[in-house]
């Protein structure tokens, strides 16, 4: 669309028909503005953090983002949902914050589970929104944040962080949703909140989290509890973004 404009920006100006030269230089112009607003996006997420000490469930999406990395920085070949499975709970088990913060032990992983939600990630959204303890008002929620969560992959880190804070502000004073309702939205959200910084930080720049399959492990996990929620969204996610480069 941008080489189709300005195109017809050059036309009338050269009076012309188009050359091979004249699209190459429309390419060149072309390139070089969007190379501007990479590096313009670069150093914006430099100065920007995924954090929200409001929430007192921060601690999830920062702990999920650092077993992430550690799990990346191995540069693991593994296929399978066992082989990943096997590999994120060995490096949750040496992580130092997981001990520190004293989380329940996370419940052993369903196979089964984890390959559902990677073949058809809204379908199991739905049902583990569906089957959880939560009341009415706090599923339907959840659900809307989550759907709106998809339309965010385009959009720019900082407006995802105002949406995000200003949801989690929300919860935390409605009087309607119980303690548990708030743990489970709270605790997805700021998953959410962490992966989706992770998809903009470079090198990334959403090559991670292609899929919204990670933030619905998260949400299945964190009906559980806050280390479930971690690991499974961390097995899905990498599963998923296996299949997508592959």
């Amino acid at each position: 669309m941008k080489n189709i404009s300005l195109g017809l920006v050059i036309l009338p100006l050269l009076i012309i028909s188009c050359t091979t030269d004249a699209i190459d230089t429309a390419d060149t112009i072309d390139s070089k503005i969007s190379g501007k607003k990479s590096e313009k996006g670069a150093r914006l997420m430099q100065t920007l953090s995924p954090e929200n000490p409001e929430n007192v469930y921060d601690y999830v999406g920062k702990l999920h983002n650092d077993l992430l990395e550690t799990y990346l920085a191995g540069n693991y070949q593994y296929s399978t949902i066992a082989q990943i499975s096997e590999q994120v709970e060995a490096i949750v088990a040496m992580n130092s914050d997981v001990a520190l913060l004293n989380l329940e032990t996370s419940v052993p992983v369903n196979l089964e589970e984890i390959q559902a939600i990677v073949n058809n990630p809204e379908a199991k959204l739905d049902e583990a929104i569906a089957n959880s303890s939560m009341t009415s008002a706090a599923k339907i929620s959840l659900s809307s944040f989550m759907n709106a969560a998809l339309l965010w992959k385009n959009e720019e880190y900082g407006a995802i962080y105002q949406s995000i804070i200003s949801y989690e502000s929300a919860v935390m004073t409605n009087t309607e949703f119980s303690g548990e309702d708030k743990r489970i939205i709270l605790t997805t959200s700021s998953i959410a909140r962490y992966s989706l910084y992770y998809d903009k930080k470079p090198p990334y720049d959403e090559d991670w989290g292609t899929s919204v399959g990670n933030r619905v492990g998260g949400v299945s996990g964190a009906i559980d509890n806050s280390l479930t929620a971690i690991s499974r969204s961390l097995i899905t996610g990498i599963m998923i973004s296996n299949l997508v480069t592959d």
